[in-house]
């Protein structure tokens, strides 16, 4: 059984603006990932399938590839933390918390694909940022090696 989690409202009217507009599926690293890969020939794939673990954001169900997008700041990327100093200054205990359960949840679907037979990339919002060239032919490794490639949670660079 899962716990409740309690989460406090936002303090202001354009706090609460500002969660309204998060976006779960088509975040801008997203779609920028989806079109160099629909630019490079790499097509096939399936978005936010809801029916694996996490909703991996971009799917190749044929080569069993599951690819996450992460956003910097939501999913805790400990280079720009360090580089973009991303800590919020208001209300940091609730967004420390926040970060740490998706943290936990990105691990649990990781566990839960590997288990199940899938090869994950994750792909972090600065990496695609960077060096776009450089995810795309991961990726088109991964697809060209199908299932003869490692089941470890592939990354494009060493975090």
């Amino acid at each position: 059984m899962r716990p409740l989690i309690v989460c406090e409202p936002p303090a202001t009217e354009g706090a609460r603006r500002s969660f309204r507009a998060n976006r779960a599926a088509d975040t801008q690293p997203e779609i920028r990932l989806r079109r160099a890969l629909w630019q490079a020939g790499l097509r096939g794939y399936r978005k936010n399938l809801k029916t694996l673990p996490g909703k991996p954001d971009i799917v190749f169900s044929k080569q069993r590839l599951a690819i996450f997008v992460h956003g910097c700041f939501w999913h805790g990327c400990k280079k720009c933390a360090q580089k973009r100093n991303l800590k919020p200054a208001a209300n940091a205990a609730y967004w420390s918390d926040k970060v740490a359960r998706n943290k936990e949840r990105d691990r649990s679907a990781l566990r839960e694909l590997r288990e199940k037979g899938w090869r994950t990339l994750v792909v972090w919002e600065c990496e695609l940022k960077a060096d776009r060239a450089a995810v795309i032919e991961t990726v088109a490794a991964l697809l060209e090696c199908g299932d003869s490639a490692p089941l470890s949670n592939q990354r494009v660079s060493d975090r």
